[in-house]
């Protein structure tokens, strides 16, 4: 590869050649090429990644290059070295089990290119529902994510992420100017990073038909699963210490007597809302009660 490439693709990985497989391919398969790909290989076994990327030499055409971590060092970790060492002036994140339509490259290129003062562009998205038997990943069904959202909002940020990865292009210099990823979430650091984005800046959002495949294998567990659905748990957890900690900085510069009313007129709306339903349920009975008695 001849030229500097203007978008740099991440991808972390670890011991999932099936999926690495089926990724590598997926980038070489863009209509955009002024892209490179920088694998990294967070603690797996080094030769199925260097196997893969001699298996796909011709189409890559030089575009790719690995790094190695003896020991996994975690997802967002993994990202913030492969862009320290990497010079596109765009990051994408793709994970190993995700795809791409083979214009999502370009489209986002052109849109962050007329948008320079955008932080990011996020793409519609499609879920693809799947599992592994034997070396074969067999596709079962497909919906929609987020099929409501129809641009890059920080209110509904608070609520929940609205765009994995693999559905956002990066200008290289909105990820510095925010700290990079936080390498001490094991998971949601994605979302996380998106809070802070959608706080800072206006993030771009292309609608209509889906650009971005996140692929899910619900029951899968262990290695080759979605940490989304193998680990629940964990997400759950680290979802509500983020929370935590905006809201304890929230508190200590607004105080906390806001958040104590509003906590009180919560309780007191679900108890009305419980009472409501009890009557209702008391009422249809009721009346269930008197048809029987007039038959």
């Amino acid at each position: 590869m001849s030229e500097t490439p203007l978008v740099t693709i991440v991808m972390r990985t670890k011991d999932r050649a099936v999926l690495l497989n089926r990724a590598i391919a997926d980038c070489c398969k863009q209509t955009y090429r002024n892209f490179e790909l920088v694998i990294v290989n967070d603690g797996g076994n080094p030769e199925p990644v260097e196997s893969l990327i001699r298996e796909h030499a011709d189409q890559l055409a030089g575009r790719a290059r690995t790094i190695h971590n003896p020991q996994s060092l975690g997802m967002e970790e993994a990202s913030n070295q492969a862009i320290t060492s990497s010079t596109g002036k765009y990051i994408c994140i793709h994970d190993d089990d995700d795809t791409w339509a083979r214009n999502f490259l370009e489209t986002c290129v052109s849109y962050l290119e007329a948008n320079p003062d955008d932080g990011g562009v996020a793409v519609r998205t499609e879920m693809v529902l799947e599992k592994i038997i034997g070396d074969k990943v067999v596709e079962t069904g497909r919906l929609p994510a987020w099929p409501d959202i129809h641009q890059f909002s920080l209110s509904k940020l608070l609520e929940s992420n609205i765009a994995v990865p693999i559905s956002c292009m990066y200008p290289r210099a909105v990820i510095e100017d925010l700290g990079g990823f936080r390498s001490d979430l094991p998971v949601v650091g994605d979302w996380e990073f998106h809070i802070r984005l959608a706080a800072k800046y206006s993030v771009g959002w292309i609608d209509g038909k889906p650009l971005a495949f996140w692929h899910q294998r619900r029951t899968q567990g262990g290695i080759l699963g979605n940490s989304t659905f193998a680990a629940a748990k964990k997400h759950a957890y680290f979802d509500l210490q983020i929370r935590d900690e905006y809201l304890k900085d929230y508190v200590k510069h607004n105080g906390i007597g806001a958040l104590l009313w509003q906590a009180a007129m919560l309780r007191e709306a679900r108890g009305h809302e419980t009472a409501f339903s009890f009557a209702k349920k008391k009422y249809y009975q009721l009346q269930g009660i008197i048809r029987d008695h007039k038959k």
